[in-house]
């Protein structure tokens, strides 16, 4: 769960001054729970269902006011978030934004390269513009008992990404003055949503 306290007056509400039911939306962007939601109006707690209502939204949740509500008068809303469960209103991506990103995450430069192949097979490598990514990086090296040819395979590092990061094939990514290019980029799915990406590095050079 996630706490979030938020101020508004009246004048935030639909209606006019002195209205009853009026309706304030809240800046939520996960689902919110009942569970921790306090309501505060001129400094005092109102009451579920007597005085106020709920609907819990996985953005913009909204709070009718049941009695008549001026516009100077202050409200303070505190209330919880469900970013840890996916399905149950969280977004997609929560539990690996907050867990292994947020915990060993680190900014990495990605270098987006466009390949071009000619009759020859040869191949031309551009790069494009630089964007700073957030990426779980760890290194990876599988090796196998037998050392012959068709048996090895020692990627340097495997990436972690979010599933709104863009990473292709052959793009470079740049951390700790060492630069890797992007060998595969596949996708962890949870219900039909992309919660990460992994994607395989080779150790190209230092920077």
């Amino acid at each position: 769960m996630e706490a979030q306290t938020e101020n508004y007056t009246g004048a935030d509400c639909t209606g006019a001054s002195g209205d009853s039911n009026r309706v304030l939306t809240l800046a939520n962007t996960d689902k919110t729970v009942q569970s921790g939601l306090l309501v505060f109006v001129s400094g005092l707690s109102i009451s579920l269902t007597s005085e106020y209502t709920v609907t819990h939204n996985s953005t913009a949740s909204e709070i009718t006011f049941l009695n008549p509500l001026w516009d100077d008068t202050n409200i303070i809303v505190t209330y919880n978030q469900n970013v840890d469960t996916v399905g149950s209103g969280a977004s997609a991506g929560s539990d690996f934004t907050l867990g292994p990103l947020g915990d060993f995450g680190v900014v990495a430069v990605r270098t987006p390269v466009t390949v071009i192949t000619d009759y020859s097979g040869n191949k031309t490598y551009t790069d494009g513009t630089d964007e700073d990514i957030n990426i779980v990086l760890q290194p990876y090296n599988v090796k196998y008992d037998l050392d012959k040819s068709g048996l090895n395979k020692n990627y340097d590092m495997m990436a972690f990404v979010g599933p709104n990061v863009t990473l292709n094939k052959y793009d470079k990514i740049t951390y700790d003055s060492k630069v890797y290019r992007v060998d595969s980029v596949s996708t962890r799915d949870f219900n039909g949503t992309t919660i990460f990406k992994i994607t395989m590095l080779f150790y190209v050079e230092d920077e």
